[in-house]
């Protein structure tokens, strides 16, 4: 959890101030929006995607055809007082809290929408309020006055700014940073995306009524008029949401094609830096062990997955180590897979460290063609006796694996096995 909240807030932040300095000012509103969105989907997700560095070890692996083995994951649980346990329901007691409130919003929402009257305008549906409210819209729904709708009180601009908003579902953005919001409460960053992207959503409607009516300085008086109107509604657009020199300023701007293109053109290398950074394992690994382990076989040289370099009459002769590609019946350890992790699991003594850390182990190990485990290495060490500690619990495995085959011959075949330690204090 610590991991995905420094990364995502690191993107969202690094992307705002991005949108902030050089994209905000700029009469781009619908490229703005999109960067936006795009901003923050990819903010929540790049944190869970990642791309392994083999930097470190791709040596040793080059030497070597390997079968990929499933990650295994040992977890040592902290003693004591369990930070986990209170972080998970304090985070659990406050977004039912949040759900409660969202889902409440919305149905406050339904409920006006059941209970008062409706009219069709054009491709929205006017919903008439027994109150006094300024125009706010929520998905197709336009809520309005019934009193001013009645006295013809409205404005025209103000319909065409609601219009505005229904007509380029500015709802679903809205409720989509709600949901953000609800769910990743704890990331601040979220909140200021919400702004901005409200503030977004009223240039596109403050644009689509200046198209629509050439009248800058009546439209913008209108505004002002608004300004000390009722107070914002939740989950809705509201006209008088940040009536602020932003929004004159914007009103009478425009920006030329070339500048909106090459500050657009600017997103891609960071967005790409963003990505890579993120999702590379940048985790920096002391060279593996190699007086406790046995030498590996020299064999040609191969990528995973690829077939071996020799004929399959030579290499079931011969003691070459074949890899998955090249076998017609993969290695089976008695139990199957589950069995041999478990054992692995259940066996591996996690290194006493005295704060929370991942540990990540890379280890590669031969399967002979009696179904016995030897030349196992160490190829990424995290330190900590973690290495040592892994080549003990494979050489302690008891039971003899059922060789793999080519043609009908047992031969030799390798194996890679990645193991992740999450260590609590």
């Amino acid at each position: 959890m610590t991991e995905f909240l420094i990364k995502s807030v690191i993107s969202m932040a690094v992307l705002l101030m991005v949108y902030k300095l050089f994209l905000e000012k700029e009469k781009m509103h619908l490229f703005n929006r999109i960067y936006l969105l795009t901003s923050l989907v990819f903010s929540i997700c790049v944190p869970f995607i990642s791309i392994p560095s083999i930097a470190n070890y791709s040596k040793n692996i080059n030497e070597l055809p390997q079968i990929a083995l499933d990650e295994i994951i040992i977890t040592r649980e902290s003693a004591g007082f369990d930070i986990q346990f209170w972080l998970i329901l304090i985070y659990t007691s406050i977004t039912s809290l949040l759900v409660i409130r969202f889902i409440k919003n919305i149905l406050s929402f339904v409920s006006k929408i059941k209970s008062n009257k409706k009219i069709k305008y054009k491709t929205a549906t006017l919903v008439l309020l027994p109150y006094n409210t300024l125009p706010h819209t929520f998905l197709e729904y336009i809520f309005i006055s019934k009193d001013d709708h009645n006295k013809n009180a409205i404005e025209k601009d103000l319909y065409t700014h609601e219009l505005a908003h229904v007509n380029q579902k500015h709802t679903l953005d809205i409720l989509l940073v709600e949901l953000f919001k609800t769910l990743f409460w704890f990331n601040p960053v979220l909140y200021f995306y919400k702004k901005s992207i409200q503030l977004n959503h009223e240039f596109l409607a403050d644009d689509a009524v200046i198209n629509t009516n050439k009248n800058t300085s009546g439209y913008q008086s209108l505004l002002l008029k608004m300004a000390s109107g009722s107070h914002t509604v939740a989950l809705a657009s509201n006209i008088n949401f940040s009536i602020t020199k932003k929004r004159f300023v914007m009103m009478t701007k425009t920006t030329p094609r070339f500048l909106a293109i090459s500050k657009q053109l600017l997103v891609v290398p960071v967005m790409a830096g963003l990505f890579l950074i993120s999702c590379a394992d940048n985790e920096t690994k002391p060279e593996p062990e190699t007086n406790s382990v046995q030498e590996t076989p020299k064999v040609p040289e191969e990528v995973n997955a690829e077939p071996a370099a020799s004929t399959p009459d030579s290499a079931s002769e011969s003691d070459e180590v074949i890899n998955l590609a090249g076998l017609t019946k993969q290695p089976e350890y008695p139990g199957g897979m589950p069995e041999f992790y478990n054992y692995i699991n259940k066996n591996f003594t996690i290194p006493d460290v005295k704060e929370n850390k991942v540990l990540k182990i890379y280890i590669s190990f031969v399967i002979e063609k009696d179904g016995s485990m030897s030349s196992i290495k160490v190829l990424r060490d995290p330190g900590y006796g973690a290495g040592e500690e892994a080549v003990r619990v494979l050489k302690s495995v008891p039971e003899k694996w059922i060789p793999g085959e080519m043609d009908g011959k047992t031969v030799r075949s390798s194996y890679t096995l990645p193991i992740t330690l999450n260590i609590g204090d």
